[in-house]
């Protein structure tokens, strides 16, 4: 809701209320002493947050160090660094209407991907669906920015199987029959198929997002489970090559990545 109007817009609401609180009985009061009391509250809270007094809610979820996602086979074993294939499919919406998100079309066209997503979670033991990250691009306007989702299968075939289902077709048909009406909507996809050994990914002192989000269902003890990828970075997984199951060309190529990995002032 937010990003749907600008600052501007925001402040003129906030004049419009505090001119109606203005016109109540000891305004002077009511006027002042909320707005005070919040603003104390945040920072006492934000000092105490960076004294250690209290947790910091901005960590919850971080995995402190470097992980990497490997996926463990349906037996529960763990696979090779990028032993399986992998295919992500990037969807993007965006409302051009001056209303923004309360321009015609608009909620169908989200109504329809919440519940794609949700037939997805509901088939996912099946379907090859792994799971997904949504994003917001505000970086080219200040309001009704585009959203994104980055959604995963086990590959390309899953993918195309469930777009030829009946609640994508259905939201396809629906979309062509009205495209002409909501022409101020923007819809788009990118889809990206990777074969075992071509993908990796890291993460350092990060919450599970991406390809770390996402799960599998395995075999742990003879039951099956849900289980998140990460796995802590060392060894070969320490470097990009390693994390997608290759060999370094020569042994003073690794001899160098190795020297970066044992210097002091190396981080990652």
């Amino acid at each position: 809701m937010k990003d749907n109007f600008g600052l501007h817009t925001w402040l003129l609401i906030g004049a419009l209320l505090q001119g109606f609180v203005s016109l109540l009985p000891y305004h002077n009061i009511t006027l002042i002493f909320p707005v005070v009391l919040f603003l104390s509250y945040k920072l006492m809270r934000t000092v105490a947050m960076t004294l250690g007094l209290i947790s910091n809610p901005y960590m919850d979820g971080v995995i402190l160090g470097r992980t990497v996602p490997i996926y463990p086979s349906e037996k529960g074993a763990a696979e090779s660094p990028a032993e399986s294939s992998l295919c992500a499919i990037m969807l993007a919406v965006r409302s051009n209407h001056p209303l923004g998100i309360f321009g015609p079309g608009y909620k169908e066209v989200g109504d329809y991907f919440k519940g794609m997503v949700a037939e997805l979670d509901k088939g996912a033991s099946s379907n090859g669906y792994l799971g997904s990250s949504a994003w917001m691009s505000c970086a080219d306007r200040a309001v009704a920015s585009e959203f994104m989702s980055m959604v995963y299968f086990e590959n390309e075939e899953k993918l195309h199987e469930f777009a030829h289902g009946p609640l994508h077709t259905e939201a396809t048909e629906w979309w062509v029959k009205t495209v002409k009406q909501h022409d101020h909507v923007s819809i788009m996809h990118e889809v990206y198929a990777a074969p075992r050994k071509s993908w990796e990914g890291i993460y350092i002192n990060y919450a599970p997002t991406g390809l770390g989000a996402t799960s599998k269902m395995t075999m742990v003890d003879g039951k099956q489970v849900w289980a998140n990828p990460l796995v802590r970075g060392k060894g070969r997984l320490s470097y990009s090559k390693g994390r997608m199951g290759k060999a370094f060309d020569n042994e003073s190529e690794w001899q160098a990545y190795e020297k970066v990995l044992t210097d002091e002032k190396y981080e990652g």
